[in-house]
């Protein structure tokens, strides 16, 4: 008997694939080169293999002899059934042993055979080897959950499809063509619109990519439209179900699919995968070996990911991540278990430990712990909510605490105020000095939201509290958190007397880290009120406090403050040299507050220079930045953004500012920071008109001008007609290249030319 070439019919694999062409490009590769005998395409349930094996099967079966046969392998109990299972796939007849009819058919020419769904039988590794020893001309395509351990076969990992990084992105990612190529099937009219991109694209990031989950969750909208269905999906495993009835169990549903993986694993893989489902965002691998209490975490974190249950994700230490349909299904596991208290209570304590493992020298987390709690911040998150609703006074107080300078780095000031308001609100059984931290914590995170009135009664409240505990070390720091409030509100006379009162108190106390913040914030408050000479002593003995403690990002902050007060007063060599210090050890600090300051000094020295477009697109990026940010800045320092923006509009023309204006604040990231290396490294000083371009007559003008006088009173005082003044105003602004009689005066002035 012999097999005769298998046939596929073109389309029969159904509708066009989406979002697999790299991988399809790949495994046909691999399949048409003679020394590659088994391909496995593994990921997890509800990813795609399938489909992408009959695709591969009806690109390249006119490459084998006898074409290419799929196997169905879902339906064996067992391992002994699947070269039989293949034998009858082929047309074997019984009799024999299935190896040895299946070596008289096929002889010595090339077939591939797609094996598919091979997860669930164990030990099938040999009978493919021995198909490949005894078939030279066969190739193996296999599907599976798990790992095949066979030797020199090549794993192609599939993953999810690929997630929009913006709304705007979303016609190019797969996972949004997916959701609304299945979504015309049960509404023909949808179409993917700029209105309708947003939600769409939070869909298919709730489902984490996934096409299972994407192709179930638009088949639901035939019951409900996009917003309805995003918020339905808060309990995705009840709604992604009902799939087509000629699909197997497993993909009519994605519950079926998890469950499916899940009971091949071992009761310990059961287990770890079990807690899995308190970890939001992810985990290290210290996190799963403190939440667990497991020493073989690491073997069975090892296996999950082999069962595609786990996937590897970015980050430095070396993170994992289930999908989130995955994630639910481990959570309402761990919810059903007797080790749920357990398992949350470590979880909780691990993410303590984490927030409160930093450095109290530095206002703002180091980059690399920036890192770290940005990708924790789920978990974070989810440790402080059980504190707070298992009513753990004093753990949600030092969690909230820990993540102060994280909030303040962000640039998540409001969030930070609400999270600490829970704390605060708890029944009040903190310790005195914890409760007195914690409203001076959150005064600070309320001032930069602009919350200041709610920012001053807290600040007033710590004060108290303090006072009434007899700390003098604490209410001098509160003195200090006081005083900056009212700053922040404009009330400079009242905030100097109390900055000045704090200070004593640190000096005498030694407390050289509260000096340099209050002496800081005292500079700010001089400067910012019109007392520039006044600040300069302040300026320089905070930075020489910071420099004596080794505080890089205190030297930073106080750099660029001092930067703006010598810039606005057109300082220049001074201004630039200290902006470019707090760029030089700042620019990859992981702080939004300091970032957007940093494109404001960049475009305040940018006009300084002479290069105004370059100061106005870095202007309008750090009022982006700071309105995405939801940061609030001081009442002066609304003051000086309005007298750049002031300045840059009166050097250049109404259309070009707003050109600039609209480039600078829709730029990229990398764009605004070329513009900021530029105003900080490479712009040079414009050249300046000389005042020997104009002659003695446009000088006697000028004069005039740069008073305010009228052209009438002009040419009355120099005894010539009001018209011929106009003419020698119209040449000094072409000589000068200036736009109008402001910027003319302006110049007069620079050049102390004013009487």
């Amino acid at each position: 008997m012999s097999v005769q070439p298998r046939t596929v019919r073109p389309g029969a694999s159904g509708p066009a694939l989406v979002g697999r062409d790299v991988e399809l490009v790949l495994a046909c590769d691999l399949l048409r080169r003679p020394e590659v005998r088994v391909v496995v395409l593994r990921g997890p349930g509800g990813v795609g293999k399938t489909r992408l094996a009959r695709e591969i099967q009806e690109q390249v079966h006119t490459h084998f002899e006898l074409g290419a046969e799929f196997v169905n392998l879902a339906p064996l109990s067992g391992p002994e059934q699947v070269l039989p299972a293949v034998g009858h796939a082929l047309g074997v007849q019984g009799g024999r042993s299935p190896l040895d009819a299946l070596e008289q058919m096929v002889g010595d020419r090339t077939l591939l055979l797609v094996l598919d769904n091979l997860e669930h039988l164990p030990d099938t590794e040999g009978d493919i080897v021995a198909l490949c020893e005894r078939l030279p001309g066969v190739r193996v395509l296999a599907t599976s959950r798990r790992v095949l351990r066979v030797r020199h076969a090549r794993e192609l990992p599939l993953p999810p499809l690929a997630l929009p990084l913006r709304p705007q992105d979303a016609a190019r990612s797969p996972a949004v063509q997916l959701f609304v190529q299945r979504a015309q099937e049960v509404e023909p009219e949808f179409t993917l619109t700029p209105d309708n991109a947003t939600l769409v694209s939070a869909v298919c990031a709730a489902l984490g990519g996934l096409p299972l989950a994407l192709e179930l969750a638009a088949a639901r909208l035939r019951a409900v439209d996009l917003a309805g269905l995003l918020a339905w999906l808060d309990t995705s495993l009840e709604v992604l179900d009902g799939g087509p009835l000629d699909d197997a169990p497993r993909s009519r549903s994605l519950r079926h699919a998890v469950r499916w993986s899940y009971d091949l694993l071992t009761a310990a893989e059961q287990a770890v995968f079990t807690a899995c489902g308190r970890f939001r965002g992810g985990f290290t691998l210290d996190a799963l070996e403190a939440v667990t209490g497991r020493p073989d975490a690491r073997a069975i974190l090892i296996a999950l990911v082999e069962h595609s249950l786990i996937q590897r994700a970015e980050g430095t230490p070396p993170r994992w991540t289930l999908l989130e349909p995955v994630r639910e299904f481990a959570a309402e596991l761990l919810h059903d278990s007797p080790q749920t208290a357990a398992v949350v209570g470590r979880h909780a304590h691990f993410y303590l430990e984490l927030a409160g493992a930093t450095d109290d020298t530095e206002m703002r987390p180091a980059p690399e712990r920036m890192a770290r709690l940005t990708a924790d911040e789920p978990n974070l998150l989810a440790a402080l909510d059980h504190y707070v609703a298992s009513g753990q006074v004093v753990h949600a107080q030092a969690l909230a605490a820990g993540l102060v300078p994280f909030w303040y780095g962000r640039g998540q000031p409001a969030f930070g105020v609400r999270q600490l308001q829970r704390v605060l609100e708890m029944p009040d059984s903190l310790p005195g000095s914890q409760r007195a931290l914690l409203s001076c914590n959150a005064a600070g995170l309320a001032s930069r939201a602009g919350f200041t009135e709610q920012a001053e009664r807290w600040a007033r409240a710590g004060l108290a509290q303090y006072r009434d505990l007899g700390d003098v070390a604490a209410e001098a720091g509160a003195l200090g958190n006081l005083a900056d409030m009212l700053a922040t509100q404009g009330k400079s006379t009242e905030a100097t007397v109390l900055f000045r009162e704090a200070l004593a108190r640190l000096e005498a106390l030694g407390d050289a880290m509260g000096q340099g913040a209050v002496a800081h914030n005292l500079a700010c408050t001089l400067s910012q009120s019109g007392q520039y000479e006044a600040s300069l002593p302040y300026f320089e003995r905070t930075l020489g406090l910071w420099r004596q403690l080794g505080h890089s990002t205190g030297e930073i902050y106080t750099s660029a403050v001092r930067a703006v007060q010598h810039l606005r007063r057109h300082h220049l060599p001074e201004g630039r040299a200290d902006a470019r210090q707090a760029w030089q050890l700042g620019r990859d600090l992981p702080d939004v507050i300091f970032r957007e300051a940093l494109l404001f000094i960049g475009g305040l020295l940018a006009a300084r220079l002479g290069h105004p477009l370059v100061g106005v697109r870095l202007t309008a990026a750090s009022e982006a930045l700071r309105n995405r940010a939801g940061v609030h800045i001081p009442h002066a320092c609304h003051r000086e953004r309005d007298e750049l923006i002031a300045e840059l509009r009166a050097a250049l023309d109404h259309a070009a500012f707003e050109a600039a204006w609209a480039q600078g604040a829709g730029a990229a990231p990398d764009e605004v920071a070329a513009d900021l290396d530029d105003a900080m490294q490479a712009l040079p000083m414009a050249p300046a008109p000389s005042t020997t371009a104009l002659t003695a007559r446009e000088l006697e003008v000028l004069a005039g001008v740069a008073c305010g006088h009228s052209d009438k009173k002009v040419a009355l005082a120099l005894g010539i007609s009001a018209g011929t003044v106009g003419k020698h105003v119209a040449s000094m602004l072409h000589k000068l290249e200036l736009h109008n009689r402001v910027e003319l005066a302006r110049w007069a002035a620079a050049h102390t030319l004013t009487p």
